[in-house]
């Protein structure tokens, strides 16, 4: 089986639960992007990572955003890199915006990530900067100023607002049973309940895990993630919803999801995968 997409899962969050957290939703925003997706690892690969990677730090501990970079944070850009100029590499980079909906054109997080991230990758697609310092030296290719950004359109962002617990604290009937585990609090039902009503309210509550529900924290989120009710909360046009079209926008992304279906097409009708 032809692999279509390779994508490098990238998140702030550390511990056991952040990728598989962070993959679960990911696939979530997928389906919406293609309904007819077909996910097998052997096809679409979700990929972090190596827990031994010195990169990790500069994702994990915001390094990302130190100027000038620590040497974390240039192994993490050069990966990047490397992965973005693969014929079905793409990158996929979370971090909570650290702002409510109504103030994320305001996000340092945001702004810093296109200025640092985005900004350096493309000066080392442009060759600006010397040869990766770690592990082999391979030439690198060189690109065209519109295959440089071809290749930056497929560094793709998740950023919740306020943080991740904005989306999966969406998932309120699992969010009530864990909360009520706790105690009995009549003010934090009211308040699950009327994120359930209305799926816009999450995205403007500052520091959820912290102030909201610190009952909840982040002591469930890779089940949360598993009742994630995508389809409601892109529905509701916030930061999900943003995500998703940031996606679907990505056309060689679309291509990589989107193959199967037409292959499966094209062969009921007598043509090969590539054929008219």
């Amino acid at each position: 089986m032809e692999v279509r997409a390779r994508i490098l899962v990238l998140t702030e969050d550390s511990g056991e639960q952040a990728q598989p957290t962070l993959q679960k939703l990911l696939k979530e925003a997928l389906k919406l992007v293609d309904p007819s997706v077909d996910l097998n690892p052997n096809r679409i690969r979700l990929e972090p990572l190596p827990e031994n990677e010195r990169a990790l730090l500069a994702v994990r501990a915001n390094q990302w955003k130190e100027q000038p970079p620590t040497i974390e944070a240039i192994r993490l850009l050069e990966l990047i890199a490397t992965r973005l100029v693969e014929p079905a590499g793409f990158v996929v980079f979370h971090f909570d915006t650290d702002r409510v909906w109504a103030e994320r054109h305001n996000s340092e997080n945001r702004q810093k990530f296109e200025t640092i991230i985005r900004e350096r990758v493309r000066r080392i697609l442009r060759g600006d900067v010397p040869a990766p310092r770690f592990g082999p030296q391979r030439p690198r290719p060189t690109l065209t100023a519109e295959q440089i950004e071809m290749a930056l359109g497929r560094l793709l962002v998740l950023s919740p607002c306020y943080s991740i617990e904005s989306w999966l604290y969406q998932a309120t009937k699992e969010v009530l049973a864990y909360c009520q585990e706790r105690h009995d609090s009549e003010a934090h039902v009211l308040r699950i309940q009327s994120w359930s009503a209305d799926r816009k309210l999450l995205d403007e509550i500052s520091r959820p895990k912290h102030e909201a529900l610190t009952c909840v924290g982040d002591l469930h989120n890779e089940a949360l993630a598993k009742a994630f009710p995508a389809e409601e909360v892109w529905l509701a046009e916030r930061s999900f919803f943003e995500s998703v079209e940031r996606l679907r926008a990505c056309s060689a992304l679309v291509e990589a999801l989107g193959y199967g279906v037409r292959s499966a097409a094209a062969r009921a009708e007598g043509h090969g995968p590539h054929e008219p």
